[in-house]
């Protein structure tokens, strides 16, 4: 008992440490789902797509997009393009990949655009798959560009935090939608440009007090 609370002060302590890192300092993984509905309870993943980002810079060979199998298409196919037959031919197990991306993120900072719908996903399947508790550090390009907004009194209208919104107000180049490892990517880009928005100094703290956090998957 008294081992394992030592050895969680110590895991605190390193944690805290790390956030007064510059940002470039630590590993990230930018994370986009495409799913067949809104509801994690009642929807499934379909697809998962990311990138790594290392020393600052975006890891091009670390991108992936992974169709699940078993995923149930329905309606879903009018967004995100992904039909019955690609996930026939080309869909893998969701625990493997699910294990495959604990892995990744064992060292790393998970990265979303609107966290809360990703991580809602997350949650369930980790649930579903019966996979060891898992801790990890987040962050959310939504809420970093909310927070900028609020700070700088800037108005933004209905509809302006969408991904592609976000973007051009940065003067990032307009994606295809609806992919998950282009919207990882759109991400991953969007992150760097607010970083380089903050400047130089821009801290790991610092963009976590702007939209970040905790968040522990779980069998409960």
């Amino acid at each position: 008992m008294a081992w394992n609370i030592v050895r969680a002060l110590t895991a605190w302590r390193e944690s805290q440490q790390s956030m007064k890192c510059p940002w470039e300092e630590r590993d990230y993984l930018v994370l986009d789902i495409e799913t067949s509905g809104l509801d994690a309870k009642q929807d499934q993943i379909v697809s998962v797509g990311w990138v790594c980002i290392h020393h600052g810079v975006i890891e091009l060979d670390s991108a992936r997009h992974i169709v699940l199998e078993n995923a149930d298409i329905g309606h879903s196919v009018g967004i995100h393009m992904i039909t019955d037959a690609d996930v026939l031919e080309h869909g893998k197990k969701q625990q493997s990949v699910l294990r495959y991306l604990r892995h990744l993120l064992r060292h790393r900072i998970l990265v979303m655009h609107h966290a809360p719908l990703e991580l809602s996903f997350l949650k369930q399947v980790w649930q579903t798959e019966k996979l060891p508790s898992f801790s990890i550090r987040w962050l959310d390009t939504l809420a970093i560009e909310r927070a900028k907004a609020a700070r700088s009194q800037q108005p933004i209208q209905e509809g302006g935090f969408r991904l592609g919104a976000c973007r051009e107000r940065y003067g990032l180049p307009e994606y295809q939608g609806h992919d998950a490892l282009t919207d990882a990517l759109a991400t991953a880009e969007l992150l760097l440009a607010q970083i380089a928005y903050q400047g130089k100094e821009c801290r790991l703290h610092d963009l976590n007090q702007m939209g970040g956090g905790r968040v522990t998957l779980s069998t409960r």
